[in-house]
């Protein structure tokens, strides 16, 4: 499998970022219910602790993100910094 050698790493962090806001949403909507209490009260509870533990694994993965997020915008200033310095040696030239 090749990528693109123009991948846009942080273009691809916010989309990431933002199917997770989604799931969240989403995931509190469903807590909601819960807490009005509608449906099977067994299954709403075990339901709701499957809920609990994805934003639990959602917080972990964004906390991953945050820190590659950081590393991609310190990748990125190098490369700026690279090509700043090739601009400089070119206009000596």
């Amino acid at each position: 499998m090749s990528y693109p050698t123009c991948m846009d790493h942080l273009e691809v962090l916010r989309e990431k970022i933002a199917r997770l806001r989604a799931e969240i949403a989403h995931i509190q909507e469903l807590n909601e219910q819960y807490r009005l209490g509608h449906g099977n009260i067994a299954e709403a509870q075990v339901a709701h602790g499957q809920r609990h533990e994805r934003l639990e694994a959602i917080q972990q993965e964004l906390a991953q993100l945050s820190a590659l997020g950081r590393k991609v915008v310190s990748v990125e200033q190098m490369r700026e910094k690279h090509r700043s310095r090739l601009h400089l040696v070119k206009q000596a030239s």
